[in-house]
């Protein structure tokens, strides 16, 4: 072969890895950064740290609680169930219904009967079973079908 100056994947591959350990996998996972990627930066990747992240810069950015405000998140949810406010489990509700189901029309007393559930007075209830009811119930209000 003639030598043009730049690397060819045959030399690199007889050259390199044949005259090495064969045993890709087991160098990688006995390597030092593996054990830190998989012990303390994959837990921060995962969904409900994500969430929390997601809802912590939010209220830092905007220092209001409010249900047009907070990240459609579990944390979100808490925090508007923590106040007690009706009005704002309402506009949390509807952005949740919009979010998850965009054809879906519901009456002003399906809200205000969900909002009464879940509004935080009296221990309100929890944010998979919000989940649940907008995901699943097919008798909460009208679907249209969209173009």
């Amino acid at each position: 072969m003639e030598d043009s100056g730049s690397w060819i994947w045959d030399d690199y591959n007889n050259d390199t890895i044949l005259n090495t350990n064969n045993n890709v996998c087991e160098n990688v996972t006995n390597h030092w950064l593996y054990f830190i990627f998989t012990g303390y930066l994959l837990p921060i990747i995962s969904p409900r740290v994500r969430d929390w992240f997601k809802e912590t810069i939010n209220s830092i950015k905007n220092s209001e609680v409010g249900g047009k405000v907070v990240t459609l998140t579990e944390y979100g949810f808490d925090k508007i169930q923590d106040i007690e406010n009706d009005s704002e489990m309402k506009e949390f509700i509807k952005r949740m219904v919009k979010s998850k189901r965009p054809g879906l029309l519901i009456q002003e007393k399906i809200y205000d009967k969900l909002t009464e559930e879940f509004s935080g007075k009296g221990g309100g209830k929890s944010w998979r079973y919000l989940n649940k009811i907008i995901n699943n119930s097919h008798n909460i209000g009208t679907e249209f079908a969209r173009p």
